[in-house]
Parts: structure tokens; sequence; C-alpha cells
């Protein structure tokens, strides 16, 4: 069997993280790559809510056949790494709190065994909004990691080429 020919899955721990003007980043960890369809299961829910997913700017539409839309959803990505230098992903946050953030889209990249790209999501317009520091211990002998939390306006896959 030629490696052209893979029928198992990738392993999950070759990936890239790559935010546009951030560069690409190293991380231990990211978790929230996911989207989800709101199929109208909740249309006996409060008023305000249902408005506020029709609504929702961070939303895409899609027809269906019946003529009603589906709003789609995606989670927060929680970005880990342990604690570097490189300043960049938190000068990007900075400017979020300090009100004059931009939205950036972010691709993660799931590479073969090759290092080659096998399966890319971007997110789109990502904005920082949490970022959790390092547990500092004198007794432990650990890594010191960060984790920064991203919203987005939605996933979607891309070519890996």
């Amino acid at each position: 069997m030629s490696p052209d020919d893979r029928t198992d899955p990738y392993p999950s721990h070759r990936f890239l993280v790559e935010i546009d003007a951030v560069g690409t980043a190293g991380f231990s960890e990211v978790r929230g790559l996911s989207a989800r369809v709101d199929d109208g299961a909740e249309a006996d829910g409060p008023l305000w809510r249902r408005l506020l997913v029709r609504d929702a700017s961070w939303g895409d539409r899609a027809a269906d056949p019946g003529g009603r839309g589906t709003a789609t959803a995606s989670s927060r990505l929680a970005l880990r790494r342990g604690v570097t230098d490189r300043t960049a992903l938190w000068e990007w946050f900075r400017e979020w709190t300090a009100g004059r953030g931009t939205t950036r889209p972010v691709r993660v990249v799931l590479l073969d065994e090759h290092g080659d790209p096998a399966r890319v999501w971007r997110c789109e317009r990502a904005r920082p909004v949490r970022w959790d520091g390092p547990t500092l211990s004198a007794v432990g002998s650990g890594l010191a990691t960060e984790t920064f939390e991203l919203t987005h306006d939605g996933i979607t896959e891309v070519s890996a080429e």
C-alpha cells in the first residue's frame, strides 16, 4: 500500500496555527474546532433567544428547501502553548482590551506524517476574548503554559494546497 492510498486517521499531534499579522505559532493544543446547525429544535425557547440566534452577525444563513434559513454557530477556539518570548499574540489581545483591536483570519493546519498540510480549517474574523496565564508553583517542575481564547464568525474547511 502506497502512502497516497492512506485510509487511516491522521495523528492529532502534528498541526500549525497561523494568525494573520501574528504569524505561525506553536501550540500544544487547539480546542473548539466545531460548528453546529440550529435546526429549529429550540423553536419553543424564549423569544429573545430565537431573535438573537436569527439575527446573530456571527452566523451564516443558508436557505433550506422549505425556504427557512438555518443558523450556524461555532465554539470559541482555545489555543494552549508554553510561555515564550514572542509577544505578538499578547499584543493583539492587549489591542482588544484597549478598544482598538482588529479581527484576523486564523488557519488551523493538520499535518500528515511528512509535515505536509492534510486538512485546513479557516476561522473568519477571529478576535481574542480571554487569556489564562500560567500556574506558577515553586514546588513543581512543570512547563509554564498560557491559553488564548478566540471567538470568530464561522469555521470553514479550505483546500490544503
